[in-house]
């Protein structure tokens, strides 16, 4: 046994940068190799409409993988991140819609994300892809509280807005009716706005809505990527 420790505390000595169990060191990137393992990401924030930049706090999931970076009062700012990690960007602003994007960066040595703030108006909609459930269940997976908490924050910040939280529902499996899809992603609307209820919403600025397998991302999906995306939860304006 002495024989094996001293083994190890050899092998430190001698490889330092050996990691052992599940605690693994990042390769470091050196000036003149390829960013095939790091990159870096431009975020733009700015009016849809004028392109002048906003200031704005955006909250970046992905950079971590324990929690959720925020950078307050950004407008246009750069900063590595690994190419290899699915992102989301997310932003809430008074007067703008709810802006949220779920995407692998381009395969650039500097991926451009731009922010594109819009002015709240009726009809306008969002894709949050980070609000997840269980299997083919309606609870919701507890990963989806920070997506959940932003439209929270999103409504308190924006008191006279209404929305219609859409649900969609993968459904490439001919088996399987269309009413079944269509009470699926309605019972999925229901229960994200069940759970703004309880965080404290009006239930009179909700209402949940369903459309089943009609609006899938990828009709014919091919990757679990893919069938991800298209169960999907949809913020829609019905009031402002």
């Amino acid at each position: 046994m002495k024989n094996l420790y001293f083994i190890f505390l050899l092998t430190l000595l001698i490889f330092p940068d050996v990691a052992f169990g599940q605690f693994v060191k990042e390769k470091k990137i050196t000036k003149g190799e390829s960013f095939s393992g790091i990159q870096y990401m431009n975020v733009q924030v700015s009016h849809e409409r004028s392109g002048d930049f906003i200031p704005a706090d955006i909250r970046v999931n992905g950079l971590n993988t324990r929690k959720q970076t925020i950078l307050t009062q950004v407008m246009d700012t750069t900063f590595e991140i690994n190419n290899y990690r699915l992102y989301t960007i997310s932003c809430v602003e008074k007067g703008y819609m709810y802006y949220n994007e779920k995407f692998w960066p381009s395969e650039n040595e500097i991926h451009l994300q731009q922010v594109k703030l819009i002015p709240l108006a009726i009809g306008l909609s969002t894709d949050v892809r980070d609000i997840k459930f269980l299997g083919d269940q309606t609870a919701i997976y507890h990963k989806s509280k920070p997506s959940l908490a932003e439209i929270k924050e999103f409504l308190d910040l924006n008191p006279s807005v209404k929305i219609a939280i859409v649900g969609h529902v993968n459904g490439p499996d001919k088996r399987k009716s269309p009413k079944f899809y269509q009470k699926a992603s309605e019972a999925r609307g229901q229960a994200v706005m069940n759970y703004l209820i309880e965080l404290g919403v009006d239930e009179l600025r909700l209402e949940a809505q369903g459309r089943g397998n009609t609006q899938m991302l990828f009709p014919d999906p091919k990757t679990d990527w893919q069938n991800e995306a298209n169960r999907r939860v949809e913020i829609l304006i019905t009031g402002i």
